[in-house]
């Protein structure tokens, strides 16, 4: 796997999402196949003003899974006459290569692109994954005793926590846009005010 190794590891959340901010990042996110050896249905990406880069469902080279498909709505027949991802790949790859890619839940979505480029024989590019769901873990603050670590918590919940408005959920443009959101909410939280953000307040 090509990716390095994900962040945050700043002793303080609110000093590592500063950190974030202090250069250019995307959102990513993806709905996939399932739990087993998961690829890529749908993926999108955002940048830091919250414009699109890639927003694109495909068909997968195997069929998606019951709970998958009740989970997301998306079914198989559904994806029949879309694209294979080898062809959206050269896109994503110029659009997270080298960049910090913030995800909700990055070690499975990096796990899903890696079995991805696998099936097509394609290189997954480098990029810096920067974990939100750990991230508003700390934030949070649930510890679990038997694990040694903060409990995960869901997307609609940090959003609940921050007060912003989920989008759909299970729709990957809806959740980067929550994501965002949910950044945004916390950089106002912290004191920091952010360009290109701003205009969106």
């Amino acid at each position: 796997m090509n990716a390095l190794p994900p962040r945050p590891g700043a002793a303080d959340p609110w000093e590592d999402l500063r950190r974030l901010a202090e250069g250019p990042f995307l959102v990513l996110d993806t709905e996939t196949t399932g739990l087993l050896a998961p690829e890529v249905v749908s993926i999108a990406v955002i940048d830091d003003r919250r414009q699109t880069l890639v927003h694109d469902t495909v068909c997968p080279a195997k069929p998606m899974e019951l709970d998958a498909e009740r989970l997301t709505g998306i079914r198989t027949a559904d994806l029949a006459g879309r694209p294979a991802f080898d062809t959206i790949a050269p896109r994503v790859s110029a659009a997270i290569r080298g960049r910090r890619v913030v995800i909700y839940n990055a070690d499975y979505d990096v796990q899903v692109l890696a079995n991805t480029y696998r099936r097509y024989g394609l290189a997954l590019p480098e990029f810096e994954p920067w974990c939100a769901m750990l991230w508003f873990a700390r934030v949070y603050g649930q510890w679990d005793p038997a694990r040694q670590a903060f409990v995960w918590q869901s997307l609609r919940k940090a959003a609940a926590y921050f007060g912003v408005e989920a989008a759909a959920e299970h729709d990957a443009l809806a959740d980067c846009q929550t994501t965002w959101s949910i950044l945004r909410a916390g950089l106002e939280r912290s004191g920091l005010r952010v360009a290109g953000m701003d205009a969106l307040l």
